[in-house]
């Protein structure tokens, strides 16, 4: 039997930790790599053409809040809205990376591809801010004293203003002046009271409105920009109009996985303090459009 024996020579030692070396490097960097890939959050945008349109309610629509009245004409730049509400999936990469924790977990659990829910109005511009960083794009949201202020001519993520939300529920310049977001029918577009369950559901498995964009109405309850004031209708300016310059209360729309009819009507408003929430609310984000 013949045996052979190698002698390790400093020479040789030192080849053999550079081949280990290089190796172990290579495999970090494909390992970070695969783990970079799989955390990318990948925003699918829609281009919302800017128009004229009649936003809140008539006075004749018995359907119609207070807070919907007057119907007044409001002119809006053109701008970018995400297809699909914020998932739960994307949520967790941004608490990931802040070192935060979950919201209080739901009855029907933490399902990937449900929209997020249980977020404040506080915590869902954090996400925009840290979205738009993370894609080198300029933050919207800063603080000035107790106060946050939005950039709308910033490129980055941001809450649409009530306005941007309305016009998307609507159709935008493509309207076909629909009950809902999308259809007369109710339940080919939106998860509401009558047909959920009594939970959220996966976004995107209704049928989209006349702009592609799926879930305006039902799903969960969606942030907006705007300080809330049912009687600011009545001075409201139609020139890419931005809500109250001072509030409580932000506005939320769109209705919910738990709302009846009439709450998921385009023009429908509730309002809640920024730095509280529910477990239907959630939100989506859009982009100014920069030249």
């Amino acid at each position: 039997m013949l045996y052979y024996y190698y002698i390790c020579t400093p020479k040789l030692i030192t080849k053999l930790m550079k081949k280990i070396t290089f190796y172990s490097t290579l495999l970090i960097t494909l390992l970070s790599l695969f783990a970079f890939k799989n955390s990318l959050i990948d925003i699918e945008l829609i281009k919302i053409q800017g128009g004229t349109f009649k936003m809140g309610s008539k006075d004749s629509d018995g359907l119609a809040d207070v807070d919907e009245q007057k119907e007044h004409t409001v002119n809006l730049n053109t701008f970018e809205i995400s297809k699909f509400e914020v998932t739960v999936w994307e949520w967790k990469q941004f608490i990931k990376a802040n070192k935060m924790k979950m919201p209080e977990k739901p009855s029907w659990g933490w399902q990937d591809n449900y929209p997020i829910n249980g977020v404040t109005w506080n915590e869902a511009i954090a996400y925009c801010n840290w979205l738009s960083k993370k894609e080198k794009l300029q933050p919207a949201y800063t603080k000035k004293g107790p106060n946050f202020i939005c950039n709308f001519k910033a490129n980055g993520y941001r809450l649409p203003t009530e306005a941007e939300w309305e016009f998307a529920a609507k159709g935008g310049s493509l309207s076909k002046s629909f009950k809902y977001s999308g259809s007369n029918n109710l339940d080919e577009i939106a998860w509401h009271k009558g047909n959920s369950k009594g939970t959220p559901h996966t976004v995107g498995t209704k049928l989209p409105n006349e702009l592609g964009v799926y879930d305006m109405g039902g799903n969960v309850w969606e942030w907006c920009w705007d300080w809330y004031n049912k009687d600011f209708y009545k001075l409201e300016k139609g020139d890419n109009p931005k809500g109250p310059e001072m509030g409580e209360r932000r506005s939320v729309r769109g209705g919910s996985w738990d709302s009846q009819q009439n709450y998921v009507r385009p023009a429908n408003r509730i309002s809640t303090e920024p730095n509280k929430t529910h477990e239907f609310y959630g939100f989506r984000v859009v982009r100014t459009i920069t030249k």
